[in-house]
């Protein structure tokens, strides 16, 4: 790694990075507004239930991220949709993963919630800080698919991580860095909603229809109730593990309490997570 400065100004030409999420905004910017890296963060479980049915799929993602890959807590779809958009750049695309959700979870002893959100820290920006710590060490400007629709998520966009940067007597040494910067090239340019989604249809990737992880709790509870007809295996893991964290992911409801209310054939889905740490966006 080279040596960390924490001095922005030290540097002329900051290295640029991409956080994609596997959607269609931030597949939108990697290939219109090009970055010299690209890094998608892996969500996984490790319920052989919820593993691709295609093998191939399986054996892809393994070499990806250089361990045996089971499962994801996102729709499989993205998976797909990764290794086409990667051909679509023609540049590589960097897997990171941490830690498994149940590794997570137990771990903590308890299921994220709005008012706990770890498992986007644990599972999506960990990961990719780590790569960056071990890569780069020096302040960048990360880019992320935040519309001009929703450029208020900006706002609360952070640029600063605690991470492990080594150890002291056998015990792991943390450190708060400022990191980064956020770069929304969507919203410089104001590309909202109509323009991604017309180029999504002509650019040949299939992208899922709900974007991130299918049971995420920021999702609202009609598409959730979608979620559990397009990935029930996936869904099932989720409601599990309110069956054994004794808990639940929303205030007020179970996962299997939203299996069982009427779809709202009306309702506009595909909106994704609604988190705005920066990596899980459409």
């Amino acid at each position: 790694m080279q040596e960390y400065s924490k001095n922005y100004d030290d540097y002329i030409s900051p290295i640029k990075i991409h956080s994609l999420s596997g959607g269609k905004s931030s597949s939108y910017m990697a290939v219109h507004y090009p970055a010299d890296y690209n890094l998608f963060s892996l969500v996984t479980i490790e319920d052989i239930s919820c593993s691709p049915k295609d093998k191939k799929i399986i054996q892809k993602v393994s070499d990806k991220i250089g361990k045996e890959f089971i499962a994801t807590a996102e729709d499989d779809l993205t998976l797909v949709a990764m290794f086409d958009l990667e051909q679509l750049i023609g540049n590589e695309i960097i897997w990171v993963v941490g830690k498994s959700f149940e590794n997570v979870i137990n771990y903590k002893k308890i299921l994220p919630n709005k008012l706990m959100r770890f498992c986007t820290t644990e599972m999506k920006l960990r990961p990719i800080w780590d790569w960056w710590y071990k890569n780069i060490g020096r302040k960048i400007k990360m880019g992320i698919g935040f519309r001009y629709d929703e450029k208020e998520r900006a706002e609360r966009f952070t640029t600063s991580f605690k991470g492990i940067t080594g150890k002291r007597k056998s015990q792991n040494k943390w450190e708060e860095i400022e990191w980064r910067e956020g770069w929304f090239p969507l919203i410089d340019d104001k590309i909202g909603h109509y323009q991604v989604y017309k180029w999504a249809q002509e650019s040949g990737i299939k992208f899922p229809s709900d974007s991130n992880c299918v049971g995420c709790f920021h999702k609202p509870v009609q598409q959730l109730r979608k979620n559990w007809d397009d990935n029930t295996e996936k869904l099932q893991w989720f409601a599990n593990q309110e069956k054994l964290f004794k808990s639940n992911w929303k205030d007020g409801i179970t996962y299997e309490q939203i299996k069982k209310i009427g779809l709202q054939q009306d309702f506009f889905f595909g909106t994704g997570s609604g988190c705005d740490g920066g990596f899980c966006t459409d």
